[in-house]
Parts: C-alpha cells; sequence; structure tokens
C-alpha cells in the first residue's frame, strides 16, 4: 500500500525540468541568473494558440461532395418516359372521359399530386402561353404538347447542370463558402452560393418555372409537382473523404510558432517576465523533456528516483510520527488504510485541479482543512499536523516546488485542526469556516506580498480561500459519516449521542440497578475531570464510566449499591460463589455492548476498568474459612485485561475512589485525600496500571482532580435546628410554634 502510494503520487509530479522556472509569473521580476538555451529549441505554441490554428486549419478544407452521373441520367430518363405515357394516351381514339382516368393513374404511378380540375390540362394543346382552344389538326396539339415537355424538360436539365446538394443549409457550417465536387472528370471548387441546397431547390425551381412560363399560371401549376417527382440531389456529401482531408490539415498545423537558437540569451537577471519569454522557458522545459527521453539511460531514471524520494520522504513525516507516537493507530491495518485513502483523496484531487484549471489560481481549492479536520476527529491533532506536513510538501511538489502554496497549506491545514479538536455540538462546522476561511486570508496574503502581487488581484484569490473555507467543514462532515461507517470508528459526535442518558440502556439500567447507574453518574463526573487533568479524552472518559457496569443489570441484587440495607445475598453463598457472580458482570457487560452495537473503544472500559485486581474481601473470607484447604488467588481476580489507555486507567481508580467514598464518615478534605492517595497506591503496587501510559506526574494530576470533585460532592452543609417559628406577642413574649 506505501509502495503503491508512493509510485501513483511521483506519477502526478510535473517534469524534472519545470522546477527550475515553476514560480516565474508574467510582471515578475527574474532575480535569479541569467538564463541561456543550452541548444536550439522550437517555441510551443500555447494550448489555446494551437487550438485556434487547428480550428482555422479545419474550417479552411472545404467539404467534399461526389457529382453522380447515374442520378441524373435516371431521372431524366424516368421524365421521358412518364411523358411518353402521357402521349401515348393523348395519342389514342377513346373518349376523353377514359383518356383522363389513364392520365391519373400515371401520375399516381409516379406519385405526381394535379388537381382534378387540371387533369384535362394534358388533352388540350398548349403553348408556352397556356392552353389554346381546341385545335384544328392533331398534329398542332402534338407540337402544343411536346413544347411543353421540352420547358420543363430544359429545366430539368439546368438544375441538375448546377447540381442540387443533399444536404440543407442547416447542415452545412456558417464558416463554409466553398465545396469541392468531385466527378468523373476530376475535381473542382465551387462557390456554395451558386448551388442548390436541399431546402431550396424546390422553391428556385418555382421561380425558374415561373420565368418559363410568365403568364401560364396553369402550366406552372402542372409542371411544378412534375419536376419536383424527378428532380434528386445529385451532389451526394462525402463525410469520409471531408474527415481525412481535415485530420491531414490538422496533422499540418506546426506546433512551434518560432526558434530559439543555441547560446540565445532567454531572460537576463532582473529581467520583467512578459509572455514571450514565459513561452520559451516553457517551451525550454519541454524540449529538454523529450530530449531526456529519447537518450534515456540516466538522464531519465534519476529525475523519476528523485520524485519517488521525495514523495517517500514526505509520507514518512506521517509513518514515522505514527510508528514512534502512535502505535495504536500504525498496528491497525484498517486505520492505516483510513489514513492512506485521505492522503490520496487530497493528493488527487489537488493534482485533478491542477490539470483541469478551473481557475487561475486552483492551489487555493485544495481542501487541505478536511484532511486536517478528518484526522483530528478520528485520531488527535498532533497526527493531523504529521499528516498535514505531508501533504503540503507532496502538494507543493506537484505544483512545482511552490513554497507559496506550501506555506499556505500548512497554515489552513495546522489552523482547522484546531476547529474540531473539541466537538461537542453542530456549531463546529461554522467555527471551521470562519477558522479556514481567516487562515487562507491571512495566509495568501502573507505569501502574495513577497511576490509582489498587486493588491487588487488578492480580491479573486481571498475568494476561492474564503469559499474553500465554507464547503470544507460540510464535506468533512460527510466524510466524517462515511468513514465512521465504513471503518467502525468512534468520533465525538457519536460519543455525544451516547451520552444522552435517555437512551434505552441507560433508562434500563436506571430503572433495574438505580444504585449502579448513580455509581456510573458519580463515577463519570470523576474520570471526566481527571482526563481534562491529563490531557485525555475526557468525553470518552466520561461516555464510557456510564456504561462500564451494564453487565451488573442481569443480578443487581448482589452488588451492594443496589441492595438498600436489605439483605445481602451473599451471606448464603460460599466466596468463591460470591466471586464468581461478581466476575460474570463482566462477561455480560460485553455481551450486551455487543446487542447495543456500542463501539469497540466503549466496550474496552468494561474489562479493563476491573483489570486483573482481586476481590480482596471475599478472598479473605475464602482464607478465614479455607480449614488448611489451598486457596488460588487467582479465582479472586478480575481475567483482565489490564487498563492499556490513559483513559481506561484513569476509569478504574475513579471507580474505585467513588466506592471507597462513600465509605468515608465525615469526610473532610484530609480524609478524602487519603482515600484517594491509598486506592491510587494500591493500584500501583498491585501493578495495575503498568501498562497503561499514566506517569507519575499525571497520577499527581488525577489525585488532585479526585480530591477537588469528591470535595464539591461532600460539600459541608449548614446544621439548621428545629423547624421553629417565633411569632412576638403584643407584651414582647415569644411564643413557639412548630411546624
Amino acid at each position: 500500500m506505501i509502495a503503491l502510494t508512493i509510485i501513483a503520487t511521483a506519477l502526478m509530479f510535473p517534469a524534472s525540468q519545470s522546477f527550475q522556472f515553476s514560480n516565474l509569473r508574467v510582471g515578475n521580476v527574474h532575480t535569479g541568473k541569467e538564463i541561456i538555451a543550452p541548444f536550439t529549441f522550437f517555441i510551443k505554441k500555447s494550448e489555446d494558440e494551437l487550438a485556434n490554428d487547428r480550428t482555422a486549419a479545419a474550417q479552411k478544407v472545404p467539404m467534399v461532395f461526389v457529382h453522380s452521373d447515374s442520378i441524373e441520367q435516371l431521372s431524366l430518363k424516368e421524365f421521358e418516359d412518364f411523358f411518353q405515357s402521357i402521349a401515348f394516351v393523348r395519342s389514342t381514339t377513346e373518349p376523353d372521359s377514359i383518356k383522363l382516368r389513364r392520365i391519373r393513374d400515371i401520375l399516381n404511378n409516379d406519385s405526381i399530386i394535379i388537381e382534378e380540375a387540371n387533369t384535362r390540362f394534358f388533352l388540350t394543346p398548349t403553348t408556352e402561353s397556356g392552353p389554346v382552344p381546341a385545335p384544328k389538326t392533331t398534329q398542332s396539339a402534338r407540337k402544343g404538347f411536346d413544347a411543353f415537355r421540352q420547358g420543363l424538360r430544359r429545366l430539368l436539365a439546368d438544375v441538375y447542370a448546377i447540381g442540387v446538394l443533399d444536404q440543407s443549409g442547416m447542415n452545412i457550417p456558417t464558416y463554409v463558402h466553398k465545396l469541392a465536387i468531385v466527378s468523373s472528370e476530376g475535381e473542382m471548387l465551387q462557390n456554395i452560393d451558386g448551388i442548390y441546397k436541399l431546402d431550396t431547390y424546390k422553391k428556385i425551381t418555382l421561380d425558374k418555372l415561373r420565368q418559363r412560363f410568365p403568364d401560364n399560371e396553369t402550366s406552372v401549376k402542372i409542371g411544378y409537382p412534375i419536376l419536383t417527382a424527378f428532380l434528386r440531389p445529385n451532389l451526394i456529401y462525402d463525410k469520409t473523404a471531408t474527415d481525412e482531408r481535415i485530420a491531414a490539415a490538422l496533422a499540418n498545423v506546426p506546433l512551434s510558432k518560432g526558434i530559439v537558437l543555441e547560446n540565445e540569451r532567454i531572460v537576463n537577471t532582473h529581467d520583467i517576465i512578459t509572455d514571450d519569454i514565459l513561452e520559451k522557458l516553457t517551451s525550454l522545459v519541454a524540449a529538454t523533456t523529450e530530449r531526456e527521453n529519447r537518450e534515456g539511460g540516466s538522464k531519465l531514471v534519476l529525475p523519476a528516483i528523485g520524485k519517488l524520494l521525495t514523495t517517500a520522504i514526505a509520507l514518512s513525516f506521517t509513518l514515522i510520527f505514527l510508528f514512534v507516537s502512535r502505535r495504536s493507530i500504525y498496528n491497525e491495518l484498517k486505520k492505516m488504510f483510513m489514513v492512506f485513502i485521505i492522503l490520496t483523496m487530497i493528493i488527487v484531487t489537488a493534482y485533478l485541479l491542477n490539470r483541469i484549471g478551473l481557475s487561475d489560481n486552483p492551489r487555493f481549492l485544495i481542501p487541505i482543512s478536511v484532511a486536517s479536520m478528518l484526522f483530528t476527529i478520528f485520531f488527535d491533532a498532533r497526527t493531523a499536523f504529521a499528516a498535514t506536513v505531508t501533504l503540503s510538501t507532496i502538494v507543493a511538489a506537484i505544483y512545482g516546488n511552490d513554497f507559496g502554496i506550501l506555506v499556505v497549506l500548512l497554515f489552513v491545514g495546522t489552523i482547522s485542526t484546531f476547529a474540531v479538536r473539541q466537538i461537542q455540538a453542530r456549531s463546529w462546522t461554522l467555527k471551521a469556516m470562519l477558522y479556514i476561511s481567516g487562515a487562507y486570508v491571512i495566509s495568501i496574503t502573507a505569501t502574495e506580498l513577497l511576490k509582489h502581487t498587486e493588491f487588487s488581484a488578492l480580491w479573486d484569490m481571498w475568494a476561492l480561500g474564503i469559499l474553500n473555507g465554507i464547503f470544507s467543514p460540510f464535506l468533512t462532515y460527510g466524510f466524517m459519516v462515511i468513514f465512521e461507517y465504513i471503518f467502525q470508528l468512534t468520533t465525538n459526535s457519536t460519543l455525544l449521542e451516547l451520552s444522552d442518558l435517555n437512551k434505552p440502556l441507560l433508562r434500563e439500567l436506571a430503572i433495574r440497578a438505580p444504585g449502579t447507574y448513580h455509581h456510573s453518574i458519580m463515577v463519570g463526573n470523576l474520570s471526566e475531570a481527571a482526563a481534562e487533568a491529563v490531557g485525555g479524552n475526557a468525553l470518552l472518559t466520561r461516555v464510557a464510566a456510564y456504561y462500564h457496569d451494564i453487565g451488573k443489570m442481569e443480578k443487581p441484587e448482589y452488588f451492594v449499591e443496589n441492595q438498600k440495607g436489605g439483605k445481602n445475598p451473599h451471606e448464603k453463598l460460599t466466596p468463591s460463589m460470591s466471586c464468581l457472580i461478581l466476575i460474570s458482570h463482566v462477561k455480560r457487560g460485553l455481551e450486551i455492548a455487543e446487542e447495543y452495537n456500542l463501539p469497540k473503544e466503549i466496550r474496552d472500559f468494561i474489562p479493563q476498568h476491573h483489570g486483573t485486581n482481586i476481590i480482596r474481601f471475599f478472598y479473605q473470607k475464602a482464607l478465614e474459612g479455607s480449614d488448611d484447604c489451598e486457596i488460588n488467588e487467582s479465582d479472586f481476580r478480575y481475567h483482565g485485561p489490564k487498563p492499556q489507555t490513559k483513559e481506561t486507567g484513569i476509569l478504574m481508580l475513579a471507580d474505585a475512589v467513588e466506592a471507597g467514598s462513600r465509605t468515608l464518615k465525615e469526610p473532610s478534605v484530609s480524609r478524602i485525600r487519603s482515600m484517594v492517595s491509598s486506592v491510587i497506591n494500591e493500584r500501583l503496587t498491585d501493578a495495575e496500571l503498568d501498562e497503561c501510559p499514566l506517569t507519575i506526574r499525571d497520577l499527581k494530576h488525577v489525585r488532585e482532580s479526585f480530591v477537588n470533585t469528591l470535595t464539591g460532592m461532600f460539600h459541608g452543609r449548614i446544621e439548621y435546628p428545629k423547624a421553629t417559628e417565633f411569632r412576638q406577642t403584643r407584651k414582647g413574649s415569644t411564643k413557639a410554634i412548630e411546624v
């Protein structure tokens, strides 16, 4: 997992040479040494320039259309066949009614729609001026019909001579002005305005008919459906040929727009960086990378090794810290898996923001605070800081060793941890917004003023930082819920929910074992204050105290706090049996915790708060009645484990101290202090605290905290006399009236 993260992160680094000029921007003053071209190279066009040139090249390519002679020949043949059929009907001696019916059949066969009243037109002698009175001879009628046919045929041939496109004007881009017409005779360029289009050729045909028969609207009405029936597009669009020509044109677009000769000065020291200079430097980076890739060998391998080592060093900040100071995280696979998921999530986001280029300053949209807050919520602020250092270093490297972004991310990530160190209410999101937004404004101002950035240019950067600050807490909350569910980890939000005394489990404890319930609340108060005194998780300690004795619900009467001064059931049992009943509440408590899905962090307190303590009362009783029988001390001890954390150790002490405080008669500060010291010393002597990280200094703070809390619980009260009211009599004497 570590190796995969290192390799994947190294691949996101920019080209090796780009580190040299990563901090240069237009308008800045170059304070380094003069830069001389080490070899001749071409000045690369920017992505926008190259895109514009390719677009212009593609638009210059004419659309290719193929002239189809077969379509024209077929249409003219069908036209002639149609009129021959009409001429044949006209030449018969049949009555006009039969001729008209046959003519309608011919029209229907060719899908020519003509009004019923105009069908007789085909039986009437016709000239270009229109129908004439009944002909004197058949020969004159035939000449008129032929003239009409020839007029239509000339129009049809004229349209085909120009050509009809199979594309409408809407399908042809507005920038196209010429078309490449490919025919059997070769290829020629034609102006698009002189060629009929699919959506306009019928209207043009109608206009030409009216010009041909200016005084004969009937001839126009008859000729239009005939012409449109036989007129088809004969210029067919060849998309394949057009795309090939466009591809060739794009391939011929030069990638460069100039050249820099070897030993030519690119920029001198203290020169102002211009667009031209920056383009030359960018081109030098690209050319150097290409040469390294061609040459291979060490020039290709060494930069890759440098990227891998840089990533490994950055990750080592977090890994070494976890290994040395947070073994509980380092040794648990699911926690380490979550650590790498969060790190990878931020690194990939930073890389994509840089690649996509959503804004001119994408680095201020990197959600570094999301990672810092998640690490603080799930682990602690120190772990969050170590992870913030790792992420800031890697992101700064991805952005070309940008010192400014390193400072911004470190500062913002560190400040965001303070917003979530103590999540006690939902208002932490608002607090985080203010902290993160303020951190961005301060750090952006500091780093940009170092670069002599104009004050007016800071507004856009501030806006991005504030936008990041507004959305980061919501993203953090969403990821917190997801990770909490997937990895089964406990956060302060979960603990706050469990601290509700109206939870069904706590209500059941209060009903079935009221003494234990009250004892748990008191232990919670004691342990919370002590945990705060030594820098432990006070909320976890208090909530765990509420649930640490839930196993006593099973047989509450066997525990002294629930006996209410009645008979003690242990009087009828042997010491060993009593001991078994007392020890069993730990096992039953764990079972109940599993049933109610209490987090593992809470469940750990149930066995650890007893550790391997001996139940001394029954052990001594067993010794007294042993009659020289061997008594095994381990049978009278809890099964452990011993406390493993500060919090469980504090709860063990608080549990014993609270129980001991109820045996004090006339509790004073000195007696309370003596009792607390005795309990702590006893646990130290029995080595019950050997496996938890509580130091002697911590135990001193814990003792003082217990004393202060218990002193408050047993504070002195005024002893009021018997409630008697005295009433002054008229004579000044008093009379006691009992109330």
